[in-house]
Order: C-alpha cells, then structure tokens, then sequence
C-alpha cells in the first residue's frame, strides 16, 4: 500500500441541543466541499464531545485511520465531522480522554465539568448527584435522594419535542417510553448494575486467561438460542459464554428492594459502586434521546445540501451515540423532501442503539416495528453494521439500562429484547450471514440489503465498564470503512 497522504479535512458541521444550527455554517461547507474535487465524502458522528480538545481528538483518530486505509488515493476523500453536546465520562477511553484521580468511586472534578458544559440545564440534579457519589453516604435512605435527582435529570414534558425519541421502535400497542432503571426501586438498580460490574471483571480475568474463547459468529457452527430461524441466519449464534447471565434472564429486573437484616448487612460500597454506573446510564439516556432529535431535525435535513451542486458521494459513520444519531438522520432525510436517495454508504461502527432498529416486526409484540423500519431505501450503497460480543458496554450495561417500565415479554430474555446493534447485529430483517471482520474485504457489500460485521477479534473486553467500545481505531475497521465507499 501506498504511503498515506492527508485526507482533506472540512472541519465540522455543529448542532445544539435543540438541533439548530448556522445556516451559513453548513453553506461554508458545502461550498469547499464543491470546490475540492473530492470523490468520496465521509461524514462522521461519534460522542466524544466533552471540550474542543476531546472532539478534536476523536475527529483526529478517525481521519488518521481513514488516511491510512486509503493510502495514496485519500487525496480523492473528505471528513466532515459533526459536532453535538454529548460526552463521556473520563474513565471510559475515548481518545482524547485520561482516567483522572477521584473517577473510580466518585465523579472527578473533570468528569463534572463536562457534565455541566453538556447539560447545563440540569445543573441542580447534577450537583446532587455529584454530591452523593462522592460522599457515599452508608445510610438507605440516601439512595431514595439518589433515585429522585435521577428522575429529575431524566424528565421532560411530554410537549418536550426530545420526548418522542426515548424509543427505538414504535409502533405498539402499549408505547414504552420511561426506563426502568429510573422506576424501579433504586436500591435494587444500584445492586444489579454493582453486580454487573462484577460479572465483567469476571469475564475480563476469563478473558485474559483464554484469550482464545471467542468463536467468530461468521464461521460458529452452534445455532442460536434465540430468535427464528430467519434471524439466526442474519445475526449468527450468540457467544458461548457470555459476559454476564443478567442479560441472559427472562423479564425485568425484580422490583423491591432488601429489608431487614438484608438491609442493614448491605455492602454500601457495592451499592455507589453501581450507583455510579447506574448514573452514567443515565446520563447516556438523556444523550440517546438527544442523539435522535438532533439526527432527525438536524443532521438529516442537512446531508442533501452536501451533494447539491457537487459529484460527491455520501458515506455517513456513526459510532456509539453517534450512530443513534447517524440512524434517525435517515428519518430527516425522508421528511426533507430531497432527492430520497442521498447517502452512497451507511456505517454503523458498535452502535448505541436498539438491534430491531430496522425490523418490520418486533418479535416479541404484537405489533409495532423498528423507529428505522423502512428507511433502508435512503441509502444507495451499502449498510454496514460492525458488532462484538465482546464489548462489554453494548452487551451487558445497554440492555439492562434500555428497559422499559410496563414490558409485557416475561418470555424473552432482556439480550433479546433490548440488545444493541453493537453486540450482535441488525435483526429482524432479511439478509445473510454475518461475515468477520478480516474476511468482509473479500465480499461484495452491494449484493445484500444489510451485512453485519463481526467484529470480536479486534473489539475486545479488556477494561470495565466499557470493553473495547471506544477502540474502534484498528486497520481492519479502516479497510471496512474503505470498502463501504468501494462498494457504493
């Protein structure tokens, strides 16, 4: 391969968290775009946003793994980030992002500034939150304060346009719009994300013993658990061992919490421990709901702008958040009355959002489908999806933080039913097998609707909370991102 060459870079295009934006902004924008001779255009979200430094460096990480997978031609290929008010918290590591002192119980004195800058309107909650977590009080009754500045994080009026975007489907008879997390006794919340948290220390020390257990779901030979036939087809075999039975539990989490001796023999460090976590989830509700109104209502509307005028080709990444939000630009798209076919390639790189995105069913109800059902037909090329089983955030704390209060399926476990297109893939579509990473170069991504891509050889569980989330910077995510542009 040839030596890289500096992809041409066109900044970023900003969205607030309303979803406005400066019309002049993205008409710079379009302007160079049309002026650069540039083929193929990558258009990136991602969540790492916490101060200009760390979306610089994120922006930064995805334009030298561009440059390197396309080598000598990247003098023919754009980035154009997009920048929204989103975070990470500190110990998670994103790019740009150092563990600081104080993050392992509490919240850093880092970590809460960006929570501030991020969520400014939440300030009060935020400053109690904080607070406890940092204190740890050992007394019950603090976890019920917990509970109710969770809540006050969380809501909005149901005029609220956010509000429509809790919900990676629609469609049902009973919509389901509040976490579980945020109604269920707090106590017992604390406890099972505490005790999440261990099950993944657990599957890390396995992890580093065998480092060989993981069996590509393109090549298993064992026939999935769960879903229809259809879907085993499309998504592959769950992992042998998973990285923890929580997610593997039909129904919810059993409400109430310990009385008694229980009570007063609870291990309070264990508990903020959890709480912590149970935080972070929420904070990263708040943000999904965000992601998606800023998706639809900004980003969407803006894409057509980008080829207008120009013989460009779209290629949209979404990674994490950043996917959610890659996901229901789509819906924008439909709604801006352009042409319907705008986007040359869709990459959905470990993404933060529900695996029945694009289902024209959810199998569990009895009606209802996918927020995405039907949107396929808005991108021309193809619609990728990279997933590990391996990736402990997507496995294990997403579904246990996407539950919803009133869920009817005590039949299905929660991975069935609030799974992550990061974990295991499109499903509830039509499509082939899933192909590994190091062998998706050799297929033809134009020939299927959808083609999920395991990626669990290089996005590992090597660190908890998170796995491997944010290390998607490999070689091999970089030639698939080439190869969606190929395949145009």
């Amino acid at each position: 391969m040839s030596q890289p060459t500096a992809l041409h870079d066109f900044g970023a295009m900003s969205f607030g968290s309303r979803a406005q934006f400066e019309p002049a902004q993205v008409e710079t924008v379009c302007e160079e775009v049309r002026g650069s001779g540039v083929r193929d255009l990558y258009v990136v979200v991602h969540g790492a946003h916490n101060d200009k430094e760390v979306s610089a460096a994120a922006d930064g990480a995805f334009r030298h793994m561009l440059a390197d997978a396309w080598g000598g031609g990247a003098h023919e290929v754009g980035f154009l980030g997009v920048h929204w008010p989103s975070l990470c918290f500190r110990d998670e590591g994103a790019p740009g992002l150092a563990r600081p002192e104080g993050d392992d119980d509490g919240v850093s004195k880092a970590t809460a500034d960006d929570l501030y800058r991020q969520l400014p309107s939440s300030e009060g909650p935020l400053i109690e939150l904080i607070t406890l977590l940092n204190e740890r009080p050992e007394r019950g009754p603090a976890f019920d304060d917990f509970g109710s500045a969770l809540r006050r994080l969380a809501e909005v009026p149901l005029q609220d346009p956010v509000a429509e975007f809790t919900s990676d489907t629609e469609g049902e008879v009973l919509p389901q719009a509040d976490p579980l997390m945020l109604f269920e006794d707090t106590r017992t919340v604390c406890s099972e994300f505490a005790g999440a948290l261990r099950d993944l220390s657990r599957a890390l020390a396995l992890e580093a013993g065998e480092p060989a257990h993981h069996e590509s779901a393109a090549t298993a030979s064992e026939v999935s658990d769960e879903g229809t036939l259809l879907e085993s087809r499309v998504a592959g075999p769950r992992p042998a061992r998973p990285l923890s039975d929580r997610v593997n539990r039909a129904g919810t989490v059993a409400a109430g919490g310990p009385v008694g001796e229980t009570a007063r023999a609870a291990d309070f460090a264990e508990l903020w421990k959890g709480a912590r976590e149970l935080f972070r989830q929420v904070v990263r509700h708040v943000l999904r709901r965000r992601a998606g109104l800023i998706g639809q209502a900004g980003l969407g509307p803006c894409l057509p702008m980008l080829v207008r005028g120009a013989d460009v080709r779209l290629h949209l990444v979404g990674h994490g958040l950043g996917a959610r939000l890659a996901g229901f630009a789509l819906r924008g798209l439909e709604e801006s009355g352009a042409d319907p076919v705008a986007l040359s390639s869709l990459t959905f790189l470990q993404g933060e959002m529900s695996h029945f995105s694009f289902a024209d069913s959810l199998p569990q109800q009895v009606s209802g489908h996918g927020a995405l059902f039907s949107r396929r037909r808005l991108v021309q090329g193809p619609l990728l999806c990279t997933f590990s089983h391996l990736d402990s955030h997507l496995g294990v704390l997403y579904p246990l933080s996407a539950q919803m209060i009133g869920d009817s399926s005590e039949l299905a476990t929660t991975a069935r039913k609030w799974g992550a297109l990061g974990f295991d893939g499109i499903q509830g579509v039509d499509g082939p097998a899933p192909v590994d990473v190091r062998e998706a170069p050799e297929r033809d991504g134009r020939q299927a609707p959808y083609l999920n891509v395991d990626v669990s050889e290089v996005i590992r569980c090597d660190e908890v909370p998170m796995g491997g989330h944010h290390r998607v910077f490999h070689p091999e995510i970089g030639r698939l991102l080439r190869c969606a542009a190929e395949w145009a």
